[in-house]
């Protein structure tokens, strides 16, 4: 079977959880016999392209094995992160499909990539339609009218005409029918969480959206065997981007007020250079280290640094790698109760949650571990015994079986 995998940009370039779950899958895909390539939008500027057709540049490269094709648009729309304009890019679409004659199309990520869905719904392509954010129902992405608020969802543009006015109801209505359509053609929407099912099926009635959660690389793994004793010092880690929606600077005061001797804090990531100032600012000089980016395969090694994870995000996660990485490492885990990112944890036994925002149940949470470190022994015993994350063979075989129905 011929798969072509589309996701909004991809590796080296980007490396978040949705570029990670499309090379996973495509991976996967490719070592039991498929031939693959990934479709993606290139963001950089003066790339190396070496086509020039339709008003659009591309280059071919090949990605740890796997076959890449990226394109970029000679003179970009200024809306082009958003907008789903079904007159833009479909010449290319096209010709891109005609040329590569897929059997089948798994879709990870829709932005700058969504004429290719078209083209593809209008020559009868099949795909399929993973809901790595909510891009789809929402211009913003992530469900935030503002940096600090949050809505349910769109509410066929009534929300939006409330929380957004800025953007037109014209535009809000043309691009949620849109979003129908295309989540009505696929022959199979799937999320990651409950919590991203629950959303997608209750904005667009009919459709029905089917869990299979993100895997983790057990090849990868390597689990925290530290015993710990009530007068240890406790590492926190934070890894993510180093924006306002994922909270690092809550996770700095809280730990900065706390003050505790026996504690430190490190930050991975990167951000814009006026937010991470602020960040340095904040932390003072409390025992908070701020690490930068790292290589995706030195993971392990970081995740061994920490003795607890935690996850402050103020926006809905989709599900989040980084916190079932952690526990698959034995890592117990803090985090935000919002979204997907809590559902694998149990209060108390695999790590603790709190109200989205809430830096003084952090700062409490954070002060109960450093306290009294030794309850993480249990922690992890539960961790391993009872928390079942699954991993990339698995979600590879439920989707591998997705597939193949489809031609049944």
């Amino acid at each position: 079977m011929k798969i072509l995998y589309l996701v909004h940009q991809f590796f080296p370039q980007f490396q978040a959880g949705t570029e990670k779950f499309i090379f996973n899958i495509a991976s996967m895909a490719q070592q039991t016999g498929n031939i693959v390539k990934i479709v993606s939008y290139d963001c950089e500027a003066g790339g190396n392209f070496t086509s020039d057709a339709f008003g659009v540049r591309s280059k071919q490269f090949s990605y740890q094995g796997l076959p890449v094709l990226a394109f970029q648009y000679k003179n970009e729309p200024p809306d082009l992160h958003y907008t789903m304009d079904e007159a833009l890019g479909v010449q290319f679409a096209k010709h891109v499909l005609e040329r590569e004659a897929p059997d089948l199309i798994h879709v990870g990520h829709l932005m700058r990539v969504y004429p290719i869905v078209l083209a593809a719904i209008e020559m009868g392509i099949p795909y399929v339609l993973t809901l790595t954010d909510f891009h789809l129902i929402c211009p913003k992405i992530l469900l935030m009218p503002t940096s600090d608020t949050l809505c349910t969802g769109p509410e066929g543009g009534e929300a939006c005409a409330k929380f957004c006015s800025e953007l037109p109801s014209s535009f809000i209505k043309q691009r949620l029918a849109l979003a129908a359509k295309i989540l009505k053609n696929a022959k199979q929407v799937v999320a990651p969480s409950k919590f991203v099912a629950e959303v997608f099926q209750r904005e667009i009635p009919g459709i029905k959206v089917i869990v299979n959660s993100h895997g983790v690389k057990q090849t990868k793994l390597r689990p925290n065997e530290k015993i710990y004793g009530d007068e240890d010092e406790i590492t926190f880690g934070f890894i993510g981007n180093q924006t306002v929606h994922k909270g690092p600077h809550l996770l700095v005061k809280a730990f900065s007020e706390m003050n505790h001797p026996r504690s430190r804090l490190l930050i991975y990531g990167t951000g814009r250079p006026e937010f991470v100032s602020k960040l340095h600012q904040l932390a003072g000089n409390s025992n908070i280290e701020f690490r930068g980016s790292f290589r995706p395969e030195s993971l392990p090694d970081v995740l061994r640094e920490f003795d607890v994870f935690v996850n402050p995000a103020l926006c809905y996660e989709t599900y989040s790698f980084v916190n079932h990485e952690a526990l698959s490492n034995e890592i117990p885990v803090i985090c935000s109760k919002l979204g997907g990112m809590f559902e694998k944890i149990v209060e108390g036994k695999n790590g603790y949650t709190f109200p989205a925002g809430d830096g003084e149940a952090l700062k409490d949470i954070l002060s109960s571990v450093v306290e009294h470190p030794a309850q993480l022994n249990a922690m992890k015993k539960y961790i391993c015994l009872e928390t079942l994350i699954p991993t990339v063979e698995q979600e590879a075989y439920r989707y591998d079986q997705i597939y193949k129905s489809i031609f049944r």
